[in-house]
């Protein structure tokens, strides 16, 4: 894996950091993205100078195949992006907030793996992390983890 690259979109935070962290580790090459600036700043002195960086929202699906252009070829892609909308309990939660939720979570993933295809190796994967779980009257993101066919 060292020699490997991977991009990590929504690396700045939750499960992409603890991911960043670990390829890390294992000495593999690593670059985070995330749209808010702060979180991504935060992350790049946590996570040392090994890691790169790039600013990027994923809802904003335009930007995204230059964005990509300045990353380059790598090996692997792990979308990690979240959405705090769309969520709560479920007798009070707005379809609006719902809709949201699917834009930014949902529709984000579709677009970056799209954009992110003419960059990644051949020889790569990709892994998406994203649905919805149903508990106790609240509707959650969930996860759903597998290779996605080219």
């Amino acid at each position: 894996m060292s020699s490997q690259h991977t991009v990590i979109v929504g690396g700045s935070s939750g499960i992409g950091l603890a991911t960043a962290q670990h390829l890390l580790a294992s000495g593999a090459r690593v670059t985070i993205t995330g749209r808010n600036e702060t979180r991504l700043a935060e992350a790049r002195r946590a996570l040392g100078a090994e890691a790169q960086t790039l600013s990027m929202d994923a809802t904003a699906a335009d930007a995204l195949p230059s964005q990509f252009a300045q990353i380059g070829e790598f090996d692997h892609l792990v979308l990690a992006l979240g959405s705090g909308k769309g969520v709560g309990p479920f007798a009070t939660l707005g379809l609006a907030d719902v809709k949201l939720g699917f834009e930014e979570k949902v529709y984000a993933h579709f677009a970056t793996a799209q954009a992110a295809l003419p960059f990644l190796n051949p020889t790569g994967q990709s892994h998406l992390r994203f649905g919805c779980l149903r508990s106790r009257g609240r509707a959650r993101h969930g996860g759903d983890r597998r290779p996605m066919p080219r």
